[in-house]
């Protein structure tokens, strides 16, 4: 059985026996992985009337979509010489409509447009506070100039500081916030979003209570404004800092009367859509910038709440510390859109960061500028 490396090596050698037996494997063999590497190394090769043969007589009956993007970036590089190349990749992605070709092309036509070239961006060097809302005031923030956004968004209704008529305004207004800080956010970097579900009073005994997937329409509004899924870290929590809700169930063992305590917040991952990759960002900085060896390897953290008498819903320090620590470098502008008390300024002014932070409560304003760092725009 050829193995990968074996045909590795035979796309590294360009001559016409390597490009027969190549053309041969292809027929012969099944196994997916294989066959990838095979037309990859087919890609390869010189004899571009063979090559292009190939892929239009195979391209729309391989039957798998992992070849077929092989196929298609042969076209991406050839076609940069060759009319018949780039007409057949076009024809490729008309026809399978496939969002991983569009995104290979969106890629391969930024990478041809911009090298060497770089853009200038304004720098702040000082920790920011905006009061008001942050839709208006992140107007104020030049484009691109922030490398992070980390925050927790008023959960609806559910605090006395959140108060919507109804939850599609909720939505809305949360659409609007994401779009000012994608405005504001570097090409390529990340938004942090810390959400959970959220259980609306019952407005009487005889009336159901109402439960609000927020992390899931979040993933909806995030897409739509122009950030695309990472990863997604669970937050959890000790047993005993969350509400009860066992009551009913240990009453009774009931089934249907169970509901499970919710120990567990979605720090939801994105990144700001770019055609290029992270390395680009990275490259930015000096290796000097590289973090200690001490990691989290999973995506479950465990961390104790906190509390705060003048805020009802505080970020805890350690968490401000794992996403400046792994999300940022120092330095970094970085942003919370809902800073609440300020917790994540102030954890990222210890650890080098120049902090911008948005908030509309006067009180919790003053709470933040208490310490008189914060230029106020």
């Amino acid at each position: 059985m050829i193995t990968i490396s074996e045909i590795k090596n035979l796309g590294l050698i360009r001559s016409k026996d390597n490009l027969e037996k190549l053309l041969g494997l292809y027929e012969v063999i099944a196994d997916v992985e294989l066959k990838r590497e095979i037309v990859s190394s087919i890609g390869r090769q010189t004899d571009d009337k063979i090559i292009f043969d190939f892929i239009s007589g195979n391209v729309y009956n391989c039957g798998f979509m992992d070849v077929v993007y092989q196929m298609y970036r042969t076209c991406l590089y050839k076609g940069r010489t060759s009319a018949a190349f780039e007409t057949l990749g076009k024809e490729i992605r008309a026809h399978f409509k496939n969002e991983v070709l569009d995104k290979m092309h969106e890629y391969f036509s930024y990478k041809r447009s911009h090298v060497g070239k770089r853009r200038q961006v304004i720098k702040y060097c000082e920790p920011i506070l905006l009061r008001g809302n942050n839709v208006e005031t992140l107007k104020k923030i030049a484009e691109n100039s922030v490398q992070l956004i980390f925050t927790s968004p008023p959960y609806y209704n559910a605090k006395i500081y959140s108060n919507y008529h109804s939850y599609q305004d909720y939505l809305e207004d949360m659409a609007q916030s994401l779009k000012a800080c994608h405005r504001v956010l570097e090409d390529g970097r990340f938004i942090i979003v810390n959400v959970s579900p959220v259980i609306s009073k019952r407005p009487g005994r005889e009336f159901e209570s109402t439960r609000y997937p927020i992390h899931f329409d979040f993933h909806s509004l995030l897409i739509r404004t122009g950030f695309y899924f990472v990863d997604e870290i669970q937050w959890i929590k000790p047993e005993s800092s969350v509400k009860n809700r066992n009551g009913g169930y240990q009453q009774t063992h009931m089934p249907l009367s169970y509901k499970p305590n919710c120990i567990n917040e979605s720090i939801l991952v994105y990144r700001k859509s770019a055609p290029f990759l992270l390395d680009k960002n990275i490259a930015g900085y000096d290796k000097s910038f590289a973090n200690d060896e001490k990691f989290e390897s999973s995506n479950c953290w465990y961390i104790a709440p906190a509390s705060n008498k003048n805020h009802p819903a505080v970020f805890p320090k350690e968490l401000c510390r794992r996403i400046l620590k792994y999300y940022s470098f120092r330095g970094d502008v970085v942003l919370d859109p809902f800073a609440g008390s300020g917790t994540f300024g102030e954890v990222a002014i210890e650890m080098e960061r120049i902090p911008v932070l948005c908030e509309q409560n006067e009180t919790y304003c003053d709470l933040i500028n208490e310490g008189k760092r914060y230029v106020q725009l």
